[in-house]
């Protein structure tokens, strides 16, 4: 996790580079693929009073089709690592993909600033291992879940702008309804289009 501070710097300075670039500004494009490598913070609610899983750091990339200006479908891939929130000594590992669909809404009559609404549904993979008495609670489970958020993006240069976006996802944990907020930060870059 040492190496998150530099990532997110990353971003950053890929995000003032776009955002400074004398080309045209980019926007959403019909018939476009989008590209968006983030970084997130995820905060896991409490379930029953406790909370199974600490908050922790993820990272991600999405991929989109604009099949028109207003209308996206998007894949997403992510990874985090945490601890089990309730005093075991567990290590527990997130991996998850979705598929989302995005509404775009235009905040900037030029279409530098793009909202979006997003919702869909994904699997969630939850590897946890440790030293604990019950070896119930260790293992491997692969749940569906289910997400819902908001974004904006702004857009820089002719091809790339900065995306932020926060999400509520919902899952079942061996039987024990998870969820938590994420909110996510990192490029979007547009490739093709109309």
């Amino acid at each position: 996790m040492r190496r998150l501070p530099a990532v997110i710097a990353l971003f950053v300075v890929m995000a003032v580079a776009g955002f400074m670039s004398p080309s045209a500004w980019a926007q959403n494009r019909e018939k476009a693929w989008e590209i968006n490598p983030y970084a997130g913070y995820m905060w896991f609610s409490e379930v029953e009073g406790e909370q199974a899983f600490n908050d922790t750091w993820s990272l991600g990339f999405r991929f989109g089709y604009n099949w028109t200006k207003h209308h996206e479908v998007e894949f997403g891939f992510y990874g985090a690592s945490t601890d089990n929130g309730e005093g075991l000594d567990l290590s527990i590992d997130l991996l998850g993909g979705q598929v989302n669909y995005i509404y775009n809404f235009f905040l900037q009559r030029r279409g530098r600033v793009v909202g979006f609404a997003t919702i869909g549904a994904g699997l969630v993979n939850v590897s946890s291992f440790g030293f604990v008495s019950d070896p119930e609670v260790v293992g491997d489970s692969v749940d569906p879940s289910y997400n819902a958020g908001l974004g904006i993006r702004f857009f820089g240069g002719e091809r790339a702008g900065f995306r932020f976006d926060i999400r509520r996802v919902l899952f079942t944990d061996s039987g024990v309804s998870v969820g938590y907020n994420e909110a996510a930060v990192g490029m979007t870059i547009v490739l093709g289009g109309a």
